[in-house]
């Protein structure tokens, strides 16, 4: 067999359309894997609607967190043999990579074997929400705090740390609120809804703080808890005429920073109250093959962490195979708004 059913973005800002398509061949480090679970997330959305990452590449498959089994092994991939089954981060914007199709391309670098007593479906929950967080946390274009498997951490005063997370109900929130946790930052400072705060505290948030108060009702509630002292703040969800609702929390006396995942634009500083010290904005490039200095030692150690529950996995919804309209239907969810999380595509 050459060829396998995909489902892929033909044209941007047009349904995705089921097609035939050739099964690719791994190279180097890669393996190819008989797709079992593809994840959905928001950014798939706008991928299809704008051409986000793919539009030099048409046609595109989309859906880049994957389970699967290994079917076949690039020359340099000695992580994996075949008959393992592992999940990964697709290699955007490859057409070979997406999860989307029967057969799919993993960098055996940026991917993990399934822990043992977890399921395709659990693990499929990490990749872009928690390469995501960790790149916002750890890598040299965000906050660059010195990673757990970083010799510098043990000396880091991560105690004495504050993080504010916006948007800590969202799936990459969560995910950097347990490696916020894991890393043993003091004070995780988290906003969201408040339905959900027990939730949030058992993954390692120290404080939720109601997202329906008043960006001046937020910036002093942070104040109570830090001083005049936030440094670093991390917005998941809102795009940039919201994101001063993290630049007023952070401190008026110190250089702060934003981490943001939404970068379509500049913050609307007009909003801000005062910021005599200013502020830095840090863009989040979430790929795994974008940023592998962080990358690489994460998808090393995370089979471990799962096991050692340091690292929950999250919920998520089904798609019960390649189902066309299904598909269409949650991207067009994604892009109006009512539907959030990940979706999965289970084969």
């Amino acid at each position: 067999m050459s060829t396998q059913t995909a489902i892929l973005v033909s044209e941007i800002g047009k349904p995705l359309i089921k097609a035939s398509r050739p099964i690719p061949e791994p190279k180097d480090s890669e393996v190819l894997v008989q797709v079992t679970v593809a994840g959905l997330n928001p950014h798939d959305a706008k991928c299809r609607d704008w051409g986000l990452f793919i539009q030099d590449v048409l046609p595109a498959v989309l859906g880049a967190d994957i389970a699967g089994v290994v079917t076949r092994v690039g020359r340099n991939a000695t992580r994996f043999k075949e008959g393992d089954h592992i999940f990964g981060q697709a290699l955007l914007p490859s057409p070979a990579s997406g999860g989307l199709q029967e057969y799919a391309i993993l960098d055996s670098r940026f991917s993990a074997k399934v822990p043992s007593g977890f399921t395709d479906a659990q693990a499929t929950s990490l990749p872009t929400n928690y390469v995501t967080a960790a790149v916002a946390l750890f890598d040299t274009t965000c906050f660059s705090f010195p990673a757990p498997w970083d010799p510098a951490a043990k000396s880091f005063d991560y105690k004495s740390t504050s993080l504010l997370i916006v948007g800590g109900g969202s799936n990459t929130g969560k995910y950097g609120i347990q490696l916020a946790a894991l890393a043993g930052i003091g004070n995780i400072i988290v906003i969201a809804g408040l339905r959900g705060a027990a939730d949030l505290k058992a993954l390692g948030a120290t404080h939720v703080i109601d997202r329906t108060k008043s960006p001046t009702e937020i910036a002093a509630e942070v104040r109570e808890i830090t001083g005049d002292e936030l440094i670093y703040a991390f917005d998941t969800i809102n795009p940039p005429g919201s994101q001063f609702i993290g630049v007023e929390a952070l401190s008026n006396s110190k250089t702060g920073k934003l981490a943001r995942l939404l970068p379509s634009g500049p913050i609307d500083e007009t909003k801000l109250s005062t910021k005599p010290a200013g502020f830095e904005t840090l863009n989040v490039f979430g790929t795994s093959n974008g940023r592998p200095d962080t990358a690489i030692p994460l998808w090393e150690t995370v089979t471990d962490w799962l096991e050692e529950g340091k690292i929950k996995p999250l919920g998520y919804q089904v798609i019960n195979g390649f189902d066309l309209d299904a598909v269409n239907k949650t991207l067009d969810g994604y892009s109006n708004g009512s539907l959030s999380g990940q979706w999965q595509v289970h084969v």
